[in-house]
């Protein structure tokens, strides 16, 4: 497919959004740029190129601040600590905030009822393998204790 502009290049699929609505233009990126000169296409790299850290370099990987401004990747998980202050102050930048605000489970009480249940089935196997061991050790009064203990959870957890 070629360019609808010029007709002369390959052309790539662009998706913007023009008062509100959803358009699709198949341009070169030659064409793409002039039409849709982007000031905000370069943003992300202006906030890396003002900060003043190219000599910084990450202990691990042995890369360098100035690599991660051209190419916008990090080497390692050591660039994250080593870079730690430039790369708070870019996210803040960007994002507005270093925190991670996103949603919250839709039912409030979730993490609790996960974190019950995840006890609840900790609990039945920790008194099953106590029952086996009982059993296996010919301990049968402690394994009928078990056995009723388990009987007794699996009563409550049906009331529930």
């Amino acid at each position: 497919m070629l360019c609808t502009n010029c007709g002369k290049e390959p052309a790539q699929q662009y998706t913007r959004t023009v008062d509100g609505k959803v358009v699709t233009v198949e341009l070169c990126p030659s064409c793409y740029n002039k039409l849709y000169p982007e000031k905000e296409s370069n943003f992300f790299l202006s906030v890396l190129n003002s900060m003043d850290c190219a000599d910084s370099v990450c202990p691990v990987c042995g890369m360098t601040f100035g690599e991660f401004r051209r190419t916008g990747l990090l080497g390692c998980a050591g660039c994250y600590e080593a870079f730690r202050t430039p790369l708070a102050k870019t996210v803040r930048s960007v994002q507005g905030s270093v925190l991670h605000r996103g949603k919250r489970p839709a039912r409030a009480d979730a993490e609790e009822r996960y974190d019950r249940l995840r006890a609840y089935v900790t609990r039945r196997e920790t008194l099953r393998e106590e029952m086996e061991e009982a059993m296996r050790t010919h301990d049968y009064e402690r394994a009928q204790r078990l056995q009723r203990a388990l009987k007794a959870m699996s009563v409550a957890e049906g009331d529930e």
